[in-house]
């Protein structure tokens, strides 16, 4: 976790990855198995689910409900709740639709 920063208040859980200089602000919850990849900024009072990978350079806004076995992109900026089981990507962040 080289250069990574986390604020009071942050629970982290079991088996999570937390990429070199990822930031994660005041009161986030980081549930079991998710990975920050490097340089991931979560604002305050993120959760992130389950299983969830958030992309190098993601950019999560405060208050965010990442859910479980989600993909964001990197350089993501996401700006509303992720549903479980969606990829999201761009700027702001959209759903991305498998075919």
């Amino acid at each position: 976790m080289a250069a990574t920063v986390v604020q009071p208040g942050t629970k982290i859980r079991r088996n999570v990855i937390v990429n070199t200089g990822a930031i994660i602000d005041h009161d986030c919850c980081v549930m079991d198995h998710a990975h920050l990849a490097p340089r991931v900024v979560l604002s305050g009072s993120v959760k992130v689910g389950e299983g969830a990978m958030i992309g190098t350079g993601a950019v999560v806004i405060q208050g965010i409900l990442i859910g479980r076995n989600t993909c964001i992109g990197a350089g993501a900026c996401v700006v509303q709740d992720v549903e479980d089981g969606h990829t999201v990507a761009g700027v702001p962040a959209r759903r991305v639709v498998h075919e």
